[in-house]
């Protein structure tokens, strides 16, 4: 193993909390280091929020050039180039990218592309993205690993490579008819899109309603409006089994208050939830403990159970949102100045 390299302060992830981190403490002086696998500023600006809401302003532009005659504007024949659509995206994902590095620059904290995992308390062994292995060591340790889209446990799906919101955001070319598992706002959204886009599209919710946390009346309100769109929504649905190949066809097997029947489609979209990005990265021999989901346990003030090691974001179990990793910095970046 490698000497290790000695850092006042060590980031695993470089997501929203992680990364303003990470720049506040090297501009505050502290020798730090960021360790990040593939994603540079995280999910939101590469994988979530921003290239979804990208696809999503393509897809409401087709469906204003689809309704355009209603505002007196006619228009000829009209055509969906998926391929355009997804370049749109990678290039605003690819400037973001490069802003991301530039605040690396500016504020001192060095950037390490490469898989890390914990070998000893407060020690990370990162096997680079170029080649070698590095060993580091960190007074103080934060933890910013965010989570990744779960396949739920039903038989055969996981064989049938289903889409999660990843490569959804990556196809050219557009489902002849998406079968989008989960009715929460992740697959809500992408089933507006493809639908304005052009495709057929069924919604299967394992709950009585869309958007399970909304209320009733909200949740029956999106119902409503996607309906108005033509798209099918099954509810209190239990999926059985797949077949097929996502891509090639596919057919889910559903057990409804009207018995079993099947649903086909092109494709399968899944958005069930998420799994903390906590198994294989050595926590146990940091000191570092899960609760009963595989979430970090943590205090009121993001405190580990080892000492001098903090996990904020989604990974501990704090909200799904980007402005609460923010404010879990915060609370962070307040505390270690005596807060």
């Amino acid at each position: 193993m490698p000497q290790s390299e000695r850092y006042e302060a060590l980031v695993l992830g470089s997501g929203e909390g992680g990364k303003y981190l990470a720049w506040h403490l090297a501009k505050s002086g502290r020798r730090t280091a960021v360790v990040e696998r593939k994603w540079v500023g995280g999910s939101c600006p590469n994988i979530n929020c921003l290239p979804s809401k990208n696809e999503i302003w393509s897809a409401k532009v087709a469906d204003l050039v689809h309704h355009a005659a209603k505002f007196g504007t006619v228009m000829g024949a009209s055509a969906i180039d998926m391929a355009r659509v997804r370049q749109r995206k990678r290039d605003m994902v690819a400037g973001l990218v490069e802003m991301h590095l530039e605040r690396y620059r500016a504020s001192g904290a060095e950037l390490i592309m490469g898989a890390g995992r914990f070998v000893g308390p407060k020690t990370l062994e990162v096997r680079l993205n170029d080649g070698g292995t590095r060993v580091l060591a960190g007074e103080r340790v934060f933890l910013n690993v965010g989570t990744h889209a779960t396949i739920p446990a039903i038989r055969s799906l996981a064989e049938a490579g289903p889409l999660t919101h990843i490569e959804v955001l990556e196809l050219d070319r557009l489902p002849e008819h998406l079968v989008v598992l989960g009715g929460g706002y992740v697959g809500l959204e992408f089933a507006q899109a493809c639908r304005r886009f052009g495709s057929r599209v069924t919604v299967v919710q394992h709950g009585p309603q869309l958007l399970g946390h909304e209320d009733a009346d909200v949740a029956e309100e999106i119902r409503r409006i996607l309906a108005a769109e033509s798209i099918e929504v099954v509810l209190e649905a239990d999926v059985l089994r797949a077949e097929g190949q996502s891509g090639e066809g596919v057919r889910l097997h559903v057990r409804t208050a009207g018995g079993e029947h099947p649903i086909t489609g092109s494709d399968i979209l899944v958005a069930t939830g998420r799994t903390p990005n906590t198994a294989g990265i050595g926590l146990e021999l940091a000191g570092v403990e899960l609760d009963a989901r595989g979430y970090i346990r943590v205090n009121d003030r993001l405190e580990t159970t080892a000492p001098d090691v903090w996990a904020l974001g989604e990974c501990a179990g704090s909200p799904q949102f980007t402005h609460v990793s923010f404010d879990d910095f915060r609370i962070i970046r307040d505390n270690l100045a005596g807060g």
